[in-house]
């Protein structure tokens, strides 16, 4: 019985024309190969599964092909020397692991091995994988050589980090970054290795496959490698996901929705079912990821900010528990216990939302059908006034919060405790707090031409400074209010048990 390939590298590019998505990087090395300016060192960077060291291979191939005419960089595929390359058997092709040779001792064995000539062909290709796990030592070693190698000698450093590459490294190579494939892309390759290894496999399960490997032609070959032994028919897209272990993008949507809305009880049970399923937990965190983002997404487009803040806190626990879910002993439990946190989180939030007076620090001001205002003495919570219009012209005390809205963050700080009122074309600020009344003020150059905008060419404006009825009770009217006698400050110390230990002013 013959040895089984894997379909990666049964299908790996063997030419420039078959290197899919890098048509950049390809055209410059052909470039430079039909040329004759094959640099000394290159850089190869990006994402696992993206052809780096396919195109290193590529590069060794044609510099050394014997039967590649001169006017193409394409290699023959069959002189000695692609044989040899292609079969991973040619004494001029060194592939160095850079994980497990990364220490200064393997790098010096290099320095003494470079000088000799090549087996067969023109060049000696080295090709060092995840050159980024190199020690710093290792490094300082490689970076004379490196920058003066021998003319028979050409280095390729791969890697998926390139930020961990030394500047001094960098500088003396050529670099070209590897882009992650498009899922039409891989589709596309997916579809002629099925073709031709006659494997038949529904749109839809191509779709997941591609969307699953992450922009990884390699991961996405592999994943199709795992269901060729369900090639007794048509693989379909049920068949795909029970065996790749993803959950149906409907019942994370559920999920989801549970979590949102702060019903822990039915999360945890939904996830049960999921799991129970045979779903694998980090494909749940990341379909639930990008259902997440998809809604955020939605969210902003719409200009809905307290849905948007939400499903951000939301998408930044998941994208945490992504990363730990890997590496937890017990990723189920895990897994649970974030759900459960935000689906409660969310919960109390909402009935906060409930138990809390809807007012504002600025006062609150409701008109009547008759047009006259009725002034609300409920305590301040958010940072605009309620605003309550009639059908009789109400709309006009409105214009305020529009005022603020214009005001520059600086500015609009100083009259956010402002509490307006309109007497025809006078414009009357009343303040709780010295601060804020002499600051408003000096500020005042910034608020006129937008208060005339507002009210007209003729506009008033009075800044006046209120007593808090409380301070003035106890005192006869002679000690001023403090920021502690907010009704705001007061309210959050209550809730959260707590006390005022000093009081610092923000710009908002």
């Amino acid at each position: 019985m013959p040895e089984y390939q894997s379909l990666y590298r049964k299908y790996r590019s063997q030419t420039f024309a078959d290197l899919v998505g890098q048509d950049a990087s390809s055209r410059a090395l052909q470039g430079a190969i039909i040329g004759g300016r094959v640099s000394h060192a290159y850089l190869f960077s990006g994402s696992r599964g993206t052809g780096k060291t396919s195109a290193a291979r590529l590069l060794a191939k044609a510099l050394n092909c014997t039967g590649r005419k001169r006017d193409t960089a394409e290699p023959c595929n069959k002189c000695q020397s692609c044989v040899e390359m292609t079969a991973g058997s040619a004494l001029d092709l060194i592939e160095i692991d850079a994980a497990s040779n990364r220490g200064i001792d393997e790098i010096r064995d290099l320095r003494e091995k470079v000088n000799l000539a090549p087996a067969l062909g023109p060049f000696k290709v080295y090709i060092i994988d995840e050159a980024h796990m190199l020690t710093e030592p290792a490094f300082n070693a490689l970076l004379k050589t490196l920058e003066e190698p021998p003319a028979h000698v050409v280095f390729v450093l791969c890697t998926t980090d390139a930020q961990k590459i030394p500047l001094t490294v960098i500088g003396r190579c050529q670099q070209f970054v590897f882009r992650r494939h498009s899922e039409d892309q891989i589709v596309a390759r997916l579809t002629h290795i099925a073709k031709t290894e006659k494997v038949s496999v529904d749109a839809e399960a191509m779709q997941l496959i591609a969307r699953t490997a992450q922009g990884s032609m390699r991961d996405a070959v592999g994943l199709l490698d795992q269901l060729v032994p369900l090639a007794s028919g048509p693989i379909s897209l049920e068949g795909a996901r029970s065996l790749l272990g993803i959950a149906d993008p409907r019942l994370l949507d559920e999920l989801l929705d549970h979590v949102l809305e702060g019903r822990a009880a039915e999360a945890l049970a939904e996830l049960n079912r999921i799991y129970s399923a045979g779903a694998e937990l980090r494909q749940v965190v990341r379909g639930l990821m990008e259902g997440c983002r998809d809604r955020l997404v939605a969210a902003l487009s719409r200009h809905d900010r307290a849905t948007a803040k939400r499903l951000s806190a939301v998408l930044d626990a998941l994208l945490h528990l992504d990363g730990e879910v890997r590496r937890h002993a017990e990723p189920r439990f895990l897994v649970e216990a974030t759900l459960a946190r935000l689906a409660v989180e969310v919960g109390t939030v909402e009935q906060q939302k409930l138990d809390s007076p809807p007012v504002s620090a600025l006062r609150a001001v409701t008109t009547s059908p008759r047009g006259g205002e009725e002034k609300s003495d409920s305590p301040p919570v958010s940072a605009l006034r309620a605003v309550t219009t009639s059908p009789r012209g109400g709309e006009e005390i409105a214009g305020w919060a529009d005022v603020l809205d214009k005001l520059s963050r600086t500015v609009r700080a100083a009259y956010l405790d402002a509490q307006p009122e309109v007497d025809g074309s006078t414009l009357v600020l009343w303040f709780r707090y010295g601060f804020h009344h002499k600051k408003a003020q000096d500020q005042s150059a910034q608020l006129l031409p937008l208060a005339r905008a507002w009210l007209g060419d003729d506009v008033k404006i009075e800044f006046k400074l209120r007593e808090a009825p409380a301070e003035s009770s106890k005192s006869g009217g002679k000690a001023p209010a403090s920021p502690e006698d907010d009704p705001f400050v007061r309210e959050v110390v209550r809730r959260f048990d707590g006390r005022v230990t000093r009081v610092k002013e923000v710009s908002e």
